[in-house]
């Protein structure tokens, strides 16, 4: 619902095999890096564990005096639906079930960029949703086949992302007054606090 209003020779061997652990693209995401002016918003979200599923409540509010895009649909193959979500770790184990984009990793030759759609929040108007996701969650992170998470999974949080209009691509149409952006795109990332599972 939408209202106005992310050993020498043993040795080098051993190096490469933890060097191998340590991808960062197979352990965790790498932390966010912000892209541009930070949007001027007010995100209030909360995450409610439940026994097969997590509540997930957000509203993000335009504060500021320029529209802001907040990337609310994230493209399952078929139309995007309010609780498909990507699902990533952190490097501290966190596990983050986001709507937002993703820098394409290196050596990864993406056929294609995809996207996210996204909406355009006018200033004093907000964007709010509330969906359910199913559990036990399932890494899911575009421009990669495999998504490791840890096991189990402790804590969680919700993040969106959202630009300044004036720096997002302009979009492709879609449909309920969305656009398709890149997903790839630039953001800044809004997230919830923690919830423990």
């Amino acid at each position: 619902m939408i209202k106005k209003t992310l050993l020498v020779g043993m040795a080098a061997s051993t190096v490469v095999m933890l060097a191998g652990c340590a991808d960062p693209y197979e352990d965790f995401e790498p932390e966010w890096t912000p892209t541009g002016a930070r949007p001027t918003v007010n995100f209030d979200a909360k995450v409610a564990p439940r026994a097969e599923a997590l509540d997930i409540r957000y509203t993000l509010r335009n504060q500021g005096t320029e529209p802001v895009v907040a990337y609310v649909g994230v493209d399952s193959g078929d139309a995007p639906r309010a609780y498909d979500v990507y699902v990533t770790a952190r490097k501290d184990g966190t596990v983050e079930v986001a709507k937002r984009t993703f820098a394409i990793p290196p050596n990864v030759n993406a056929d294609a960029i995809g996207y996210i759609e996204g909406v355009v929040v006018p200033p004093g108007e907000e964007v709010t949703e509330e969906f359910s996701v199913p559990l036990p969650l399932e890494g899911d992170r575009p421009y990669l086949s495999s998504v490791k998470l840890p096991e189990p999974v402790r804590e969680v949080v919700f993040c969106l992302g959202a630009v300044l209009q004036s720096e997002a691509a302009a979009p492709k149409p879609a449909e309920q007054g969305r656009g398709k952006y890149p997903l790839n795109g630039p953001q800044h990332l809004f997230c919830s606090p923690p919830a423990k599972l």
